[in-house]
């Protein structure tokens, strides 16, 4: 009888908001039983609401060095006895952890490619295929039925203020602060959000002070009547989205989120994305891809914006 199971992602956000229709799906599966996700502890502001899991536990990924780290993480996993565990990265790290599980657990079930996991997802052009269909063909494997669409409908609240009045659209110029080379220049930022004002259209800022500042104040003095949103939570990013006439954005954990609640989005790509294997879901996706991400004009962007009718 499965009475606990434990769901393994790490990654980037992006991965993590295209992972929620598989935490959905296992809920549906086994209702009843206790699921724990394990994940990054960089993403503790976005799972605490999750509605689909139970408990988290929480880890930074440790160098080979760190042994202490290495054991405490191990010793939890040991201690939960979990049934059943859905490895949905499928990595070295977590080619470790099945090491000792299965160490102290032989009967434990094993979905992932891992040696050793019972039901192995691990074609010979796994590499080609795009991540969110690796994790729906592995859990298909074990009748776990996942939609293609990510769930955030529990990110959306009616009630938020500062809606802007009339059309607008939301202008994602961040990125995560180890990649800023995907970030499309502020500037151009700005004189799109210019364009669209002569369209009646506003512009919305979103984005963290502490890593995108730079952009987000150089988009404020070149087009003072962008309306600044820095610094709100994910849920507003949400639900703002949910209402906006489109997005424009990087490669970006916002953009996914921007996506999966059905906002149009246009997606501004460097050769570092492979749009192929990242994909985003859930809504029009407009794609301007350069090898240097500053090469896209503002020209393509006009003419290529992706909008509701």
């Amino acid at each position: 009888m499965i009475k606990k199971i434990l769901i393994i992602k790490h990654g980037a956000l992006g991965d993590l908001i295209q992972t929620t229709s598989s935490l959905k799906s296992i809920r549906l599966k086994y209702p009843k039983t206790q699921i724990t996700l394990l994940t990054d502890t960089k993403f503790k502001y976005f799972t605490a609401n999750i509605p689909f899991v139970d408990q988290f536990i929480y880890e930074k990924r440790p160098s080979f060095l760190r042994l202490d780290l290495w054991s405490n993480i191990i010793l939890k996993l040991v201690l939960k006895k979990f049934d059943l565990v859905f490895d949905l990265q499928n990595s070295d790290r977590t080619s470790i952890y099945h090491f000792f599980m299965k160490l102290f657990k032989p009967k434990i079930l094993w979905s992932g490619n891992r040696r050793g996991g019972i039901y192995k997802y691990q074609p010979d052009n796994f590499e080609q295929i795009p991540i969110k269909d690796r994790i729906i063909n592995q859990l298909r494997l074990i009748d776990v039925i996942v939609e293609n669409k990510p769930d955030l409908d529990w990110m959306i609240k009616d009630n938020i203020k500062h809606l802007p009045i009339g059309k607008f659209v939301i202008l994602l110029p961040g990125s995560s602060i180890e990649h800023k080379y995907k970030r499309w220049p502020a500037e151009k930022f700005a004189e799109i959000s210019n364009y669209l004002k002569e369209k009646n259209i506003n512009s919305v800022i979103l984005g963290q002070m502490i890593s995108e500042g730079d952009e987000i104040n150089k988009i404020k003095l070149l087009s003072p009547t962008a309306i600044d949103c820095s610094d709100k939570d994910l849920s507003f990013l949400a639900s703002l989205a949910d209402k906006a006439s489109g997005a424009i954005g990087n490669d970006s954990g916002p953009a996914f989120i921007a996506a999966a609640v059905g906002c149009p989005i246009t997606w501004l790509l460097s050769s570092h994305t492979n749009p192929n294997i990242t994909q985003l879901v859930g809504s029009m996706v407009n794609i301007l891809k350069k090898n240097n991400i500053a090469e896209i004009t503002t020209e393509e962007v006009k003419n290529n914006l992706a909008l509701r009718d």
